[in-house]
């Protein structure tokens, strides 16, 4: 097992019913993100091989052929439901993220329909469990946080209750190491919502920004989840929880054999994240018990949907290339 470079949180004791416990490791969950902005996330309600499930649905599903992903094909239209590749829609093909992916969401939202697989009820049925589970892991967090701040646990439920989450499965494709050359395969960025829970395989690639600007690795970690903290609780803590920059690079290049003899290719990628948002008609502003006189308002209030909106032209507008995205990119809609 990879050693952890952020914090380990026990989601079980965050749940327990013995309340030193809980406190205890509600505490660590706080400072963790105050500090670091992600943490490794371990006990939580499903096992490792449920996660397995997936990744082999997964494989299963990117291996389909073209025709039939199409057929699923869910872009901007149709809030990125469905089966997608950024190189099909990038007003610059040459320099989007290399990787294809599908999304879900609320399956009861009908305004933003999920776009399923055909004759594959398991495929539904086990991403659709796994978004709920997220989805309960998401609201124990909150409370855990919101308490920690001296408010009622339940403060935060109302406003994320609508449940305006998503879930991406992502592949990141294999390719030779010339044709990489220097580009990642997700460019910096912050998240945009409240938490997010991403699962790796055992490639790895995402890197995290630390305090002193440098990028350091964050190894996958079978049994965990990685947690991070977006910019629209951040911003409900008035900035004293880290939405930190991260990005996914390359790997280490393996040799294959080929006819022509041998060549180093990139290994593909399979992720599964989780996002978290609050309900689109929420306004996210300070909480006023994140604002002292020592520590005074930092943001505006905006209305989530249209924060999302906004982050999403932004990102669709410039693409994936890493020199576009400058911090005042990331920041703009943010800092105000």
């Amino acid at each position: 097992m990879s050693t952890p470079i952020f914090p380990v949180i026990d989601y079980s004791r965050i749940v327990s019913s013995n309340p030193i416990i809980a406190t205890q490791e509600k505490d660590k969950l706080f400072q963790s993100f105050k500090e670091v902005g992600f943490i490794y996330l371990k006990g939580f309600n499903f096992p490792p091989e449920f996660i397995d499930t997936l990744f082999s649905h997964l494989h299963k599903l990117f291996s389909l052929p073209e025709e039939q992903k199409l057929a699923i094909e869910g872009g901007e239209k149709q809030a990125f439901r469905g089966w997608f590749a950024p190189a099909r829609t990038a007003k610059n093909p040459e320099k989007a993220d290399q990787k294809e992916a599908f999304g879900l969401g609320n399956d009861k939202d009908e305004t933003r329909p999920n776009r399923w697989p055909t004759n594959w009820p398991e495929f539904r049925r086990d991403f659709t469990t796994f978004y709920e589970e997220c989805y309960k892991m998401h609201l124990e967090l909150l409370r855990a946080l919101t308490e920690k701040v001296g408010l009622d646990r339940e403060s935060l439920i109302p406003s994320v209750k609508a449940k305006d989450c998503y879930s991406a499965l992502l592949h990141y494709y294999e390719t030779s190491l010339e044709s990489f050359d220097t580009r990642v395969r997700s460019a910096p960025h912050t998240d945009f919502g409240t938490l997010t829970l991403l699962f790796n395989d055992s490639n790895g690639g995402l890197q995290v920004k630390d305090k002193e600007g440098q990028w350091i690795d964050a190894p996958p970690m079978r049994g965990h989840a990685i947690v991070n903290v977006g910019d629209l609780l951040s911003r409900w803590f008035n900035g004293q929880l880290k939405s930190t920059q991260h990005r996914v690079v390359q790997p280490p290049a393996e040799t294959r054999e080929t006819a022509n003899g041998t060549t180093s290719v990139i290994p593909s990628r399979y992720a599964i994240a989780w996002f978290g948002h609050p309900n689109r008609d929420a306004v996210v502003e300070p909480l006023k018990e994140c604002v002292t006189p020592e520590w005074t308002q930092k943001f505006k209030a905006v209305v989530a949907g249209k924060h999302v909106k906004e982050r999403m032209a932004r990102l669709l507008e410039h693409g994936y290339l890493p020199e576009k995205w400058t911090d005042d990119m990331h920041r703009k809609p943010i800092a105000v």
